[in-house]
């Protein structure tokens, strides 16, 4: 199974949510700006987001999207299926009863042991597990994606960082 662009941008924007204070709002386009990626692509994967429940939309002139859940209960499951629909297997049909598996060919028992496996892969892990694993500082070490957002957030807080751009702000309540 390939990720989309769509997702892989989406994992992105959710990782860089995760790493900022809680309440911070944040519009598009500082995070396109971070993340390398059209202001109006990066606006389209947060709506994305916001109605599947992983973001919420903040609207007015300080709006902007924030987190909608503790990083550690949003998990890629869930940001796969926002941005590319259910995980389902390209078998020979559905049963609605998993033992009747048990009687089909054996393409379709493989395939259902895939998409079972992709599955429990992508809902071990969760945003905060990919935002605070570390990335090694090996001069060896392969280009990361994440590594932008590490890279974006070290100038977060001086002045003229991330948080200070135009589009970034807190939640008021």
């Amino acid at each position: 199974m390939l990720l989309t662009k769509t997702t892989e941008i989406a994992i992105q924007c959710l990782v860089l949510l995760s790493r900022m204070p809680k309440g911070t709002l944040i519009t598009p386009q500082p995070i396109s700006m971070t993340l390398g990626s059209s202001e109006s692509y990066t606006s389209k994967i947060l709506r994305t987001l916001a109605k599947a429940d992983l973001l919420e939309s903040h609207r007015g002139a300080s709006g902007g999207f924030s987190l909608a859940r503790d990083p550690k209960d949003i998990n890629l499951l869930e940001v796969v299926e926002a941005c590319e629909g259910a995980i389902i297997g390209n078998h020979c049909r559905e049963f609605p009863d998993p033992a009747m598996v048990k009687r089909t060919c054996g393409f379709h028992q493989a395939m259902v042991e895939f998409q079972e496996g992709v599955k429990s892969l992508l809902r071990k892990w969760s945003i905060e597990e990919l935002a605070t694993k570390p990335l090694s500082d090996a001069k060896d070490a392969p280009d990361c994606k994440l590594r932008r957002i590490l890279d974006a957030e070290k100038t977060m807080p001086a002045r003229g960082g991330l948080l200070d751009q135009p589009g970034i702000g807190s939640l008021r309540k």
